[in-house]
């Protein structure tokens, strides 16, 4: 069974913060995805690095989809040959037994999620400014009205919210073809990176995919990036040594 894992990262400073400070040296297959139009004359050369932007299939032009823009790199680039991928975002840490964890639940799922959430929570789909687009994309190309459909899954399912997720490579090409229809209907929004989110959970739960969700080896800073919650500028510098040592 192998692994890779793809972090995605805006700021070059991050990359190489983490780097000398071997973040995520634990993972398997290590390699950090730059994202964006910001600068990368200290990082382009270094072998563990892509440049999202500067690969023939991309879609950095649309940065509010965040770190999708990453997955379709990937995935239309073909960047992966291993069996399952870690994606995640570059403000998280993880727990010392993580891969322990991990590899115990890849045998029998073929999507891992990390942070908990309930599909019947308010702020999964009723907020409307973070679903609205694509609700509606999903009934144009699929039919499927996400509310009622959310309607018959048992009050206790707990799925999977934040893009930190693994897949097994066969299962990340199935989403990635189910959400390539719908990029157009979505990428445009100021909250379009809060769909993709959110497009995770609702692809496994409405194509009855295997699905687990790992609790307490997966911590999310959530440093709003994307700059579309109301969340302090002050809060990703008061966590910064904290996310680039890896401590909680």
């Amino acid at each position: 069974m192998t692994i890779e894992t793809f972090i995605f990262v805006h700021d070059q400073k991050i990359i190489l913060d983490f780097i000398k400070n071997d973040k995520f040296k634990n993972l398997p297959n290590l390699k950090f995805l730059f994202l964006g139009s910001g600068e990368i004359d200290k990082i382009r050369d270094l072998q563990n690095v892509i440049i999202s932007r500067e690969l023939e299939y991309n879609i950095e032009n649309y940065p509010k989809l965040t770190s999708f823009t990453g997955w379709y790199s990937i995935w239309k680039n073909n960047l992966s040959k291993s069996d399952f991928i870690n994606l995640f975002e570059y403000d998280i840490t993880i727990s010392e037994n993580f891969n322990e964890t991990q590899n115990k639940k890849l045998i029998k799922n073929t999507i891992l999620g990390y942070i908990p959430f309930s599909p019947h929570n308010h702020n999964f789909i009723g907020h409307s400014p973070w679903i609205y687009e694509l609700g509606q994309s999903i009934q144009k190309k699929y039919n499927i009205n996400i509310k009622e459909f959310l309607k018959s899954v048992p009050n206790d399912f707990i799925c999977s919210m934040t893009s930190n997720h693994t897949f097994d490579i066969g299962t990340f090409k199935k989403y990635m073809e189910w959400m390539e229809p719908m990029i157009d209907d979505i990428k445009i929004s100021n909250f379009s990176g809060h769909m993709t989110e959110r497009s995770i959970s609702l692809f496994y739960i409405l194509n009855g995919v295997k699905s687990v969700v790992i609790p307490n080896v997966l911590f999310h800073f959530q440093l709003n990036s994307h700059g579309t919650q109301s969340i302090p500028k002050e809060k990703f510098f008061n966590n910064y040594d904290k996310l680039v040592k890896n401590g909680i």
